[in-house]
């Protein structure tokens, strides 16, 4: 839930009627969004102020990384505060690039901006951004981990108040207890350091994943419709739960998964807690509607509210990994229709549902207002689907919405999180890594949308290292054993290696092996199945 500046407050957004849609259509005549020009194709419906998609994603993805390295100002205040940037210690920016004072959400810009760095390190093979990320986990662990004591001991902290070189918990709204956190969201930071450790081979992030998961399974529950294989939130000092009820809980069992596979840690409880965690999501939020979740800064205890983050994750995670529900192809247009009845028609008074074509998209019940990160969410599930189904209206969906998400954005990457909700400030978890990160599902689901006559990797299910590109050749290193890799290139490959071996082109998209589509002039898209790990090599 993001803080309305006008007010200083949180509000509770009402639902609107179609009615009330129908109100603010004014809203949807061309005009201007966030100071850029709409413009409309032929048929009337939104493109990117940018250009054609194969220019405007990747400018949009680049001037977003250019603002972080270049345009974000050092934190306010006394050493060792000062020596660090904004994003360190604040979690959203004014326009004048004063940071917002409510809290520090670590939790959700911890993954959000790893997925989003290792995603474009591998697009460009520009390493800077990972050394970004790096340097801001490293700091999260030393300064934001619980003690051996604790009863949730080695567990990260996934808030803290505003500028606090320490993290302890958000406090300073007297929402939460000092030691509160949210256990979903630590189970994504523990994922973090398991896939910083893949990338760097680093075993301090390693084991501190390990130490996550540790707690996790010595803390799993079977879940029913009242209580999830986890609670919500937790003191972790004392153990109190004060929430019982969240839906979000792919990340946390990613990480007992892939560490288990890994045959890394406890793997014997690793794998129980996994089966309870399948068991739960299959049976109650897939079944119910209710992916419950508040975000790091929502008071929320509940079992029937509903976030588009938690279904959002959930379904991105389907399409990479079918083999989770047995029923997944029913699954998930539903659960993409799930997204609109709930936050693309349901409204913040006075906001459309549609502007020029594209769905926009609200964040939670309580939190309506129309947000780029949730829209770019909703582009990339539906881009997937498409490329699935072959339902060419998902690919309208999603190239409508992803254009209206460009138009966040000023000519430098300062992002405007809800343009059309004054006072909304703009989050960097939000702008910069959850946003982002959504349009390489995008891009790897449609591969025209990506530059032409360019080497570029497009997205991978997996942590990859070592990315090279030539003109004739693109090379890289797995570090696991089964992933998929979506690239697009400007040559069409002769051979591909994995090591020594040589991949066969295969029709299946079960078997190993790689496919290839021919894209038009010298373009390819080339989609590899690994069931190995090691350098790849396409030449």
């Amino acid at each position: 839930m993001k803080k309305i500046l006008i007010t200083g407050k949180f509000l509770l957004v009402a639902i609107v009627t179609f009615a009330q849609i129908k109100s603010a259509e004014s809203l949807s005549k061309p005009g201007s969004l966030c100071n850029h020009k709409i413009l409309l194709d032929d048929s009337n419906k939104i493109i990117s102020w940018m250009g054609e998609p194969q220019k405007s994603y990747e400018w949009f993805l680049k001037t977003r990384w250019n603002f972080i390295k270049t345009k974000v100002p050092m934190s306010p205040g006394p050493s060792p505060r000062s020596l660090y940037p904004q994003y360190y210690f604040y979690c959203a920016f004014k326009n004048n690039m004063e940071p917002d004072t409510w809290m520090n959400d670590v939790g959700e810009k911890i993954p959000n901006w790893f997925e989003s760095a290792r995603l474009y390190y591998a697009f460009t093979g520009d390493t800077t951004v990972m050394n970004i990320v790096r340097s801001l986990i490293d700091y999260t662990i030393d300064h934001g981990t619980t003690p051996f004591s604790f009863a949730w001991p080695n567990f990260p902290y996934t808030t803290t108040n505003a500028g606090d070189t320490v993290f302890r918990g958000f406090t300073s709204a007297k929402r939460f207890v000092l030691h509160e956190v949210q256990v979903d969201h630590a189970g994504d930071m523990g994922l973090t350091y398991y896939r910083l450790f893949l990338y760097t081979g680093d075993i301090k992030y390693r084991d501190a994943a390990i130490r996550v998961a540790n707690t996790l399974a010595s803390k799993v529950r079977k879940g029913d419709k009242d209580r999830s294989p986890w609670p919500y939130r937790v003191t972790m000092d004392n153990g109190k739960v004060t929430a019982e009820y969240c839906a979000n809980w792919i990340g946390a069992y990613t990480l007992l998964d892939n560490l288990a596979k890994a045959n890394l840690g406890n793997v014997k409880s690793y794998e129980y807690a996994c089966t309870l965690v399948r068991r739960f999501l299959l049976d109650f939020p897939l079944r119910t509607g209710y992916w419950t979740d508040g975000h790091t800064d929502t008071y929320l205890n509940s079992n029937t509210y509903k976030s588009n983050m938690s279904a959002s994750n959930f379904t991105l995670y389907l399409l990479d990994h079918p083999e989770f529900d047995p029923h997944w192809q029913s699954d998930v247009p539903a659960l993409i229709k799930w997204t609109e009845d709930n936050f693309v028609f349901h409204c913040a008074p006075n906001e459309p549902s549609n502007q020029w074509g594209a769905n926009i998209v609200g964040e939670q019940d309580s939190f309506l207002y129309k947000m780029d990160y949730q829209t770019a969410r909703y582009g990339a599930s539906c881009a997937k689907w498409y490329s699935i189904s072959g339902n060419a209206s998902y690919k309208e969906k999603a190239y409508r919405s992803l254009n209206w998400v460009t138009y966040c954005n000023d000519s430098s990457g300062k992002a405007f999180e809800s343009p059309l909700s004054k006072g909304v400030l703009s989050w960097w978890s939000d702008c910069y890594g959850e946003g982002p990160r959504m349009f390489y599902h995008a891009l790897a689901a449609v591969p025209d949308w990506a530059p032409h006559r360019a080497n570029h990797i497009l997205y991978s299910t997996g942590i990859l290292n070592k990315v090279e590109y030539k003109e004739n050749s693109i090379s890289y290193h797995t570090t696991e054993r089964e992933g998929i890799e979506y690239i697009r290139a400007s040559f069409r490959p002769k051979k591909i290696m994995l090591g020594k071996m040589k991949l066969n082109n295969v029709i299946s998209s079960m078997a190993q092996g790689y496919s290839i589509n021919d894209l038009g002039n010298g373009d390819f898209s080339i989609r590899i199945k690994r069931n190995g790990k090691g350098v790849v090599m396409i030449e």
